[in-house]
Parts: structure tokens; C-alpha cells; sequence
């Protein structure tokens, strides 16, 4: 991934982006026969790292943003590395159980990353990719609003590289043995003022504040403010997921 999207919002995405389901780790550990390394490429904050740490012996966590890795919490068996997801990993060959890859190979440089992602990987070791994109429906009233919102206000602003997720990676060059994998949901309780939050992590919404000098999310929270009410409310994602060996 050699263009940063994210830095500009990275204390954002330490507090407002929901976790990933332990089943999903489980899941992942399960499949690897050895549980040594794992490498969380484009980590972020650490949010799947830390999460990796609890089921393997040493996570190392590479992210092309400095910022974003300022903003990790510090974990014993967690090494931060500043590196771009298509950069050589200074490890052996054949020296890694699991490489993960969270809400990000969408913007690799795929050739690249994936050459890496072999060299460094266990023959029967696991390479896995997952994200989620719009939330599942919450209420009729609330949908018709996001569903302008994500398409029609923030359209322009978009990647292409976005779309693959909207396509649950089904259209995601993936060379590898596939593992079948059982679907994954993420679930969170929020209020209207943490979906804010959430929503201004997004970068079609900060490319959309850099070009107009506005918070798009403050219109669309007034006209769901009255639908969403002052408690907290379900959302959930279908997480695309894809899982492979060398």
C-alpha cells in the first residue's frame, strides 16, 4: 500500500472502529498448525494484533503510517513496524504461521504483497484477508438516509479499490488454496454519536471534508437523530472474508 489514506484519522480509528469477533481469531488459530508468528500486515492501530497476541507467541504488526502505529497500545509479544504492506519483511523464508490482513489488501500492490506473503509463510502455514463495508440494515427510516448518504453524497469520493469490498472480495485476486470459512458477523451496540464517530473514520468521508470544508456527517445525524433516538442501537456487518495456504 504505498498511498496513506488513514494517518489524518488515526486517533479516530483507535476509539471508533468496532473489533473484530473472537470467533474469527479462534477460527484462524485453529487452522494453523503451529502458532509461533503471526504477521498482521497494514495493522493500523493494533486493533487485530492485539487480538493475534492472545492465541500466538509473537505478532509482528507492519503499517505504512507512523501515526497509525502511535496510536497502538504496547503488547509484550507485539513488535510495531513502520513498513509498507509491499516492502521485503525482515524474516526467513518459510518462518511465518499466519499473515493477516484486516480492512486493507484492497489498496496493495497484490503482486507484490502476495510474492512476500509466500516467501515468508510456513508451508502449511495461513494467509487470510477480511473487512466489512456498509452496516446491515437498522431501520427503514435510518437506511434510506445512509443509504444516500454512502452513495450519493460520499459517491465521488469512493475508490475503486473500495468496491471490492462491496463485493464481499468475491472479486479479489487471491492466489491461493482456499479454506473454506464459516461467516463472520461483526455486532456492536452504539449510539448515534459513536456511529459519528465511526462514519468520520471513513476515508471517502475525509476526502469528502478536504474538498468542501465540511463534515457531511453532521447533516445526515440530524435527520436520523429523530429515528435513532438517545440510547444505543444494533449494528452489524457480514465480514468478507478470504483464507488460503501457499
Amino acid at each position: 500500500m504505498t498511498t496513506d489514506l488513514f494517518s489524518k484519522q488515526s486517533s479516530l480509528y483507535s476509539v471508533h472502529r468496532p473489533g473484530y469477533p473472537e470467533d474469527l481469531y479462534r477460527f484462524l488459530a485453529d487452522a494453523c498448525p503451529a502458532r509461533r508468528t503471526a504477521w498482521d500486515c497494514a495493522t493500523g492501530n493494533g486493533q487485530a494484533a492485539l487480538d493475534l497476541s492472545q492465541h500466538f507467541e509473537r505478532v509482528i504488526a507492519t503499517d505504512l503510517s507512523e501515526t497509525q502505529l502511535r496510536n497502538a497500545a504496547a503488547v509484550k509479544n507485539v513488535e510495531y513496524r513502520t513498513l509498507p504492506a509491499e516492502a521485503p519483511l525482515p524474516e526467513p523464508d518459510r518462518s511465518i504461521d499466519l499473515v493477516t490482513v484486516a480492512q486493507a489488501i484492497h489498496w496493495f500492490d497484490l503482486p507484490k504483497f502476495y510474492a512476500e506473503a509466500k516467501r515468508v509463510l510456513k508451508a502449511d502455514g495461513v494467509i487470510a484477508a477480511w473487512a466489512y463495508g456498509f452496516q446491515a440494515p437498522i431501520r427503514p427510516e435510518i437506511d434510506r438516509v445512509l443509504d444516500a448518504f454512502h452513495f450519493e453524497t460520499l459517491g465521488p469520493f469512493w475508490k475503486p479499490n473500495n468496491r471490492l469490498i462491496w463485493n464481499d472480495y468475491r472479486d479479489l485476486d487471491f492466489p491461493f488454496r482456499e479454506i473454506p470459512a464459516p461467516r463472520f458477523r461483526l455486532a456492536v451496540e452504539w449510539t448515534l454519536a459513536e456511529w459519528m464517530g465511526y462514519v468520520r473514520t471513513w476515508s471517502a468521508t475525509q476526502l469528502y471534508v478536504d474538498r468542501h470544508g465540511v463534515d457531511p456527517t453532521l447533516a445526515v445525524a440530524e435527520k436520523i437523530a429523530p429515528y435513532w433516538g438517545e440510547g444505543k442501537r444494533a449494528v452489524e456487518w457480514n465480514l468478507a472474508l478470504r483464507v488460503g495456504r501457499p
